[in-house]
């Protein structure tokens, strides 16, 4: 580990505990999905990664949600910033109402 993956791994545990997500963010290439991969592992549950791009509306990452929610996966969606402001903020209630059921 590095102290940067240690510092990825303790807001990802805040997160965890307080029943929020977690946005790891920083330039290309320096292991933010690996971190997260890493931190699934540790919890011994499945990461689900789903890489984004613009093609891809509130719909489809809807049924990725439900998916990722029922197997007690960890979900990590990569290139996020490919998505579209309507899809990211449609998506972004739809996680928000997943939160706050459980």
């Amino acid at each position: 580990h590095t102290p940067l993956t240690t510092r990825c791994f303790s807001t990802l545990i805040s997160a965890l505990n307080t029943f929020n997500s977690s946005n790891p963010q920083g330039p290309a290439g320096t292991g933010k999905t690996e971190s997260v991969k890493a931190f699934s592992c540790k919890l011994a549950r499945p990461c689900i990664v789903f890489n984004c791009d613009s093609a891809i509306d509130r719909d489809d990452l809807g049924r990725i949600l439900i998916g990722i929610v029922l197997s007690g996966s960890v979900g990590c969606f990569d290139e996020v910033n490919r998505l579209s402001p309507a899809v990211l903020s449609a998506v972004s209630t739809d996680i928000e109402n997943i939160q706050k059921a459980i």
